[in-house]
């Protein structure tokens, strides 16, 4: 694309489509798109905002992105785990009271990132646990087969 009608294309998101996110008035796509640019950005509260705003149009689309956060978010929490019990031993292991206490402070954020983590999980399961358009469903159960 042109630099100039890329410039304009973003300049039209940042001017119109900001203001009018947090209404729901976008399609689905466009909450889609910006929870799947999130989850690129390791940014996972923010792909969870967009996938409960996407939630009004439930679609299968957005149940994925969520299937795609919990999958990234169950694979980074092996290596929290691992340093929890490493830094646990040390901490048993350590006389030493200013690394103690900043094996302390790293427990603490490592703990709070384990946390962090399974509560994205949680979220994101229940968007999934969520139907699909249930206009929709409806829809197919009436029709004759």
């Amino acid at each position: 694309m042109p630099l100039g009608v890329n410039l304009l294309f973003r300049m039209g998101r940042k001017f119109l489509a900001e203001p009018l996110e947090d209404t729901g008035l976008l399609p689905g796509k466009y909450y889609r798109s910006q929870a799947l640019a999130a989850l690129e950005d390791n940014d996972f509260p923010e792909c969870l905002r967009y996938l409960k705003m996407a939630q009004a149009h439930r679609k299968a689309q957005a149940r994925m992105v969520a299937q795609l956060l919990i999958l990234r978010c169950r694979m980074l929490l092996p290596g929290h785990y691992d340093r929890l019990r490493v830094l646990a031993d040390r901490l048993q292991l350590e006389k030493e009271t200013a690394r103690r206490s900043r094996y302390q402070e790293l427990f603490a954020a490592e703990q709070k990132a384990v946390r962090l983590l399974e509560r994205y999980i949680r979220e994101a399961q229940d968007l999934v646990k969520k139907p699909e358009n249930p206009t929709r469903a409806v829809q197919q159960v009436v029709r004759p087969v």
